[in-house]
């Protein structure tokens, strides 16, 4: 009776870390995933215009992302500042605070 309340409580307590690992690695194929919805399900919060000055970031000069992120918020937000995110993007970080980029 001992080994088989022994085998019992090895075999559960065996299983449970299984049934987590298996739990943990049950995701989304990457195919499934909706760029139109926003949150981790979907993996695609970023409007279309932020989308655009990030394009436009990423060509005009060399933006870490964080930057190149803000540069692109600040540009879609502020349509004032059209014309400094079409051709300077050293002046729009300048405006946000930014001076760690290249």
């Amino acid at each position: 009776m001992k080994t088989f309340l022994i085998a019992l409580v090895f075999s559960a307590s065996a299983a449970s870390p299984i049934a987590t690992a298996v739990a943990q690695t049950s995701q989304p194929p990457a195919a499934q995933l909706d760029p139109a919805q926003c949150g981790a399900g979907g993996m695609g919060c970023t409007p279309d215009e932020v989308r655009k000055w990030m394009e436009k970031g990423n060509e005009l000069a060399d933006l870490s992302n964080a930057a190149l992120s803000q540069y692109a918020y600040a540009c879609a937000q502020h349509p004032d500042w059209k014309n400094d995110c079409d051709t300077d993007p050293a002046k729009v970080m300048k405006r946000l605070g930014i001076t760690d980029y290249q």
